[in-house]
């Protein structure tokens, strides 16, 4: 399977809260494998939420972590502000 060049549709995915929760955490998980802004920026929409759903807070946070290790970015300021099911990748 070749990833598209661009994330917008797992984007827009992730933020359908009409769409069905398994393809919300397969989006966020997706959204893991690209290295581009638009989707770290994306995940850390769903992490900084404190109201978000525990088990998407958990997969974005997974996905934002493996970004930030391959860019070997940390960024203390918003993992303490993340959701704690999406922080607990950073503690």
């Amino acid at each position: 399977m070749t990833l598209p060049k661009q994330p917008e549709g797992l984007i827009s995915v992730l933020f359908d809260t009409s769409a069905e929760l398994g393809d919300r955490l397969d989006a966020a998980m997706d959204l893991g494998l690209f290295d581009e802004p638009a989707a770290e920026q994306a995940l850390l929409r769903i992490v900084l939420d404190a109201s978000a759903d525990g088990d998407l807070a958990d997969e974005a946070g997974n996905s934002v972590c493996e970004i930030w290790s391959r860019q070997g970015k940390y960024d203390a300021d918003l993992v303490a502000r993340m959701h704690p099911e999406a922080r607990k990748f950073f503690e």
